[in-house]
């Protein structure tokens, strides 16, 4: 259930008042999302246009992977037996390049209260020029 107006202890140590608002909680509470939303509740919110995800930049992870790019252009990962080192030929014989993969950058995202101008273009996207609502 989406609720405008939430009650939480945290904020009123933050603001003085035990009420707020779902763009005060995402844009100032540091514990968000806290176990008052479920992931439900999140993409409800970001369907109603009340808060966004935003790209927030890469995260690191290291890995150590083999690809083999074969002759025809696909990628396939390397089985778990493979050794560089000595490589099973037999298996090699459709095989053009062995890729080594050490790094992989995993998108960040975080939830940011949407501007007032997106819901405005979402609300008059919504409308025709006279101001009635279209039918979807």
């Amino acid at each position: 259930m989406l609720y405008r107006s939430i009650y939480c202890a945290d904020q009123k140590k933050i603001s003085g008042s035990y009420y707020t608002t779902i763009a005060r909680c995402v844009r100032l509470c540091r514990h968000f999302p806290c176990s008052f939303f479920s992931s439900e509740d999140i993409d409800d919110y970001i369907a109603q246009g009340l808060i966004a995800r935003e790209f927030a930049g890469f995260k690191t992870r290291r890995t150590k992977m083999y690809l083999f790019r074969k002759k025809d252009g696909s990628l396939e990962e390397a089985p778990q037996d493979f050794d560089p080192k000595e490589p099973d030929w037999s298996r090699m014989q459709e095989v053009q390049e062995v890729l080594f993969i050490s790094k992989i950058l995993v998108p960040q995202l975080k939830l940011v209260p949407k501007t007032m101008q997106g819901a405005e273009e979402k609300k008059s996207a919504s409308t025709d020029s006279k101001g009635t609502k279209k039918d979807k």
